[in-house]
């Protein structure tokens, strides 16, 4: 597929030192966020009917570690559990919770540990998602794209909180970026710890093999053809979860089986999402900033959607392919589509080709950073109080 001609790349010999300030305008984020987070969780008023797992480490950082954090954390504390028909921690991917166990080892508190591994792989993503965007649109559009990504208003998951996002985004950019430098095996591997961290890693295996056949189109004889396999490498993550639950628990599909006990199962109910139609009947009973959260997953994934075609034109079809998935996969599976504003964070090039439409538009961007900042500092409050918000 023949894509849109792209911008060449200005001032490259500065690709490094920008890509040292891409980390730094995201650790100064993160130090605002840390600010606010510790107000949020302390100050605010209490909002009622959160649960908030028991929190261990210093106080001022408890306001990371809500909702599902919990789950990771007693993983990382305790490893897997499985019951069948009951909430049990199965239902969670590895890689994220194994790392935090690691990290615990040498901080002395998995909480702790979780809140370091996203930060540090949120900053390792950011450096990452530059460079790629570097290479493709110009340093102008690069920033534009990046400042976007990092200013959503639900990116407070790549700053902090214990949940597996900043890590998943993480090693998918890092995948990607390996296979366009020529080594598909270590994208494969890289990949492998991101099928081994979410469900939706599974997109990646068919998003690599994609562009690894476009890659050879662009550069034919590279490389003997059997090399680019390596991709595929990346599904031994979730073939060695599924091994790991048939051999513990005799079920390979434990996660899948489990998802009944959150009321989450597969079908006409769930693709049609009539329970979000059933939902918007309680919308006024709840927290008035919970209801605006709610509105805004679907605004979100239909947004998205309508950039897919334009990933296609601009990057062709592995990149295509990988967003129009990551963005329908987690959207047809939710009931309700609520998460998917944290799950659209893996959709990278969405963000790419958005920042790139906003470069066009230097008031439009202004207008669409400042507001999608304060929306990041405003959840991020919220969610340290422990508001149920994606």
């Amino acid at each position: 597929m023949r894509t849109e001609q792209q911008p060449a790349a200005t001032g490259a010999g500065d690709g490094g030192a920008d890509g040292r300030r891409a980390v730094l305008v995201f650790l100064a984020i993160a130090g605002v966020l840390f600010v606010v987070s510790a107000i949020g969780s302390t100050g605010l008023p209490d909002p009622g009917n959160q649960v908030i797992p028991p929190f261990h480490g210093w106080r001022w950082l408890q306001g990371w570690a809500q909702w599902d954090s919990g789950w990771y954390f007693a993983i990382a504390d305790g490893g897997y559990g499985y019951i069948p028909g009951h909430q049990s921690t199965i239902a969670f991917f590895p890689s994220y919770p194994l790392l935090m166990r690691a990290v615990a080892l040498v901080v002395g508190n998995a909480y702790v540990a979780g809140i370091g591994v996203t930060v540090a792989s949120g900053a390792a993503a950011t450096r990452l998602f530059f460079g790629w965007l570097r290479e493709r649109m110009g340093r102008t559009n690069a920033w534009a794209a990046l400042g976007l990504m990092l200013l959503y208003p639900y990116a407070f998951f790549l700053y902090g909180a214990v949940y597996p996002t900043a890590f998943f985004v993480m090693t998918i950019v890092g995948a990607f970026a390996l296979l366009e430098h020529g080594h598909p095996c270590l994208a494969g591997m890289v990949g492998a710890l991101a099928t081994a961290a979410r469900p939706t890693g599974v997109v990646l295996i068919v998003a690599l093999a994609v562009r690894a056949y476009e890659r050879r189109q662009e550069h034919p004889g590279e490389r003997p053809a059997w090399w680019d396999a390596g991709v595929l490498l990346s599904a031994l993550g979730l073939a060695a979860f599924c091994i790991y639950q048939w051999r513990r628990f005799g079920d390979p599909f434990a996660f899948i089986t489990v998802q009944s006990a959150w009321d989450q199962q597969s079908g006409l109910h769930t693709w049609l999402k009539l329970r979000f139609f059933e939902d918007l009947r309680t919308l006024p009973d709840r927290h008035v900033l919970a209801s605006l959260s709610y509105l805004a997953h679907p605004v979100l994934t239909l947004g998205a959607l309508a950039l897919v075609p334009r990933v296609f034109r601009r990057f062709g079809y592995g990149y295509g392919v990988y967003a129009l998935l990551m963005v329908l996969v987690p959207a047809l599976s939710t009931k309700n589509f609520f998460g998917m504003g944290r799950y659209l964070l893996a959709a990278f090039p969405v963000f790419a080709v958005a920042g790139e439409l906003l470069a066009e538009r230097p008031r439009l961007a202004a207008a669409v950073y400042g507001i999608s900042g304060l929306g990041l500092v405003v959840l991020t409050a919220a969610y340290s109080r422990g508001l149920y918000l994606s």
